[in-house]
C-alpha cells in the first residue's frame, strides 16, 4: 500500500541521516541540545505537516478490508505490544544481566537503549498531552486535525482517545533500532549497512501496525519516528563524548555480585 510506503521511506530517510553522522567523531557538541537540533526539529515539523495532508486518505486506505483481515489484524494486535512499557522493561533486565556478568557491551548498549526510550517516551507525552490530538477512530477518519487544548491530560479513556500524536510506540521502538545501530556501527562498521535496515523496520513497525488498527495518523508515526531517532542519537552521541556524564558515571560503574547468603550485593562508584 503506498500510505505504509511512504512512512517507510520517511523513516527510512531519518536513519540514514542519524547513521550518516555517526562516524564524525570530530565533533563532540558540549550541551546535550544544539542550535543544529532546532533546525532538524523545524524540518521535521514541516514533514510532519506535509504529510498530515495525506492522513484521511491513508486511514481509510487502511481500513480497505485486503488490510483488516482476521489474521492481520492479530498480528497487529500482538506487535502493537512492544510499545515504551516492554522496551524499557527488557532494557533494564539486559542492563541487570550485563552487570551481573561484567559484560561492559552489554550494559553500555541496554542502558543507552533504555535512557533513548524514557526520553522519547517523556518527551511524547509533554507534546501530545496539550495538543490533544484525537485518534482516526474518534473522528471516524475524517478529520486529523481534530485537537482539544489539554485534552491528552483528561483522565480514563478521554484522554487517551486524544494523545495521537505522536505516537510512542513508534518513538519507542526506532530509539531502540537508533542506539542498536549506532553502538553497532561503533564497533563494526561494516556490519551497518546490513543490520541497520534490519532493525528500523522492526523499530518503526509497532507504530505502522497502529494505522491499521485505526489508533494513529500516518503523520502521528512519522513524528514518533522522528522523536525516536532524534533521542536515540543524542542519547549514544552525547554519552560517548562525555563519558563522565552523571548517568554513565553512576549506572555504568554499578557493581553487582553474589553474596554468601545466597542473595545479591548491589554497590555504585560514582566518582
Amino acid at each position: 500500500m503506498r500510505s505504509f510506503g511512504t512512512v517507510v521511506v520517511l523513516v527510512a530517510l531519518a536513519s540514514q541521516s542519524v547513521l550518516a553522522q555517526a562516524p564524525d567523531s570530530s565533533r563532540h557538541d558540549k550541551t546535550f541540545l544544539t542550535r543544529r537540533d532546532l533546525g532538524l526539529a523545524a524540518i521535521a515539523v514541516g514533514a510532519t505537516a506535509l504529510l498530515s495532508h495525506y492522513d484521511v486518505d491513508i486511514a481509510r486506505a487502511s481500513r480497505d478490508s485486503q488490510y483488516q483481515r482476521s489474521g492481520l489484524t492479530s498480528f497487529s494486535q500482538h506487535v502493537s505490544k512492544v510499545n515504551e512499557t516492554t522496551l524499557t522493561a527488557a532494557g533494564i533486565i539486559f542492563y541487570g544481566v550485563g552487570r551481573l556478568t561484567k559484560a561492559a557491551t552489554l550494559t553500555d548498549v541496554a542502558l543507552h537503549a533504555t535512557e533513548s526510550v524514557v526520553l522519547a517516551s517523556v518527551v511524547s507525552q509533554v507534546i501530545r498531552g496539550p495538543l490533544g490530538r484525537a485518534r482516526p477512530y474518534v473522528t471516524n477518519d475524517t478529520d486529523q486535525y481534530n485537537f482539544s487544548f489539554g485534552g491528552g491530560f483528561r483522565r480514563g479513556d478521554a484522554g487517551f482517545r486524544r494523545r495521537a500524536f505522536p505516537s510512542i510506540h513508534t518513538s519507542s521502538g526506532v530509539a531502540v533500532a537508533t542506539v542498536l545501530s549506532m553502538e553497532l556501527h561503533r564497533r563494526h562498521p561494516t556490519a551497518t549497512p546490513f543490520v541497520a535496515p534490519v532493525l528500523f523496520a522492526a523499530g518503526v513497525l509497532p507504530g505502522l501496525v497502529r494505522i491499521q488498527l485505526n489508533q494513529h495518523w500516518a503523520s502521528d508515526v512519522a513524528a514518533g519516528a522522528f522523536m525516536g531517532a532524534f533521542a536515540g542519537y543524542k542519547v549514544v552521541s552525547y554519552s560517548h563524548d562525555h563519558p563522565n556524564n552523571w548517568f554513565d558515571r553512576t549506572l555504568l560503574r554499578v557493581s553487582v555480585s553474589a553474596s554468601e547468603t545466597g542473595g545479591m550485593n548491589v554497590g555504585f562508584s560514582p566518582f
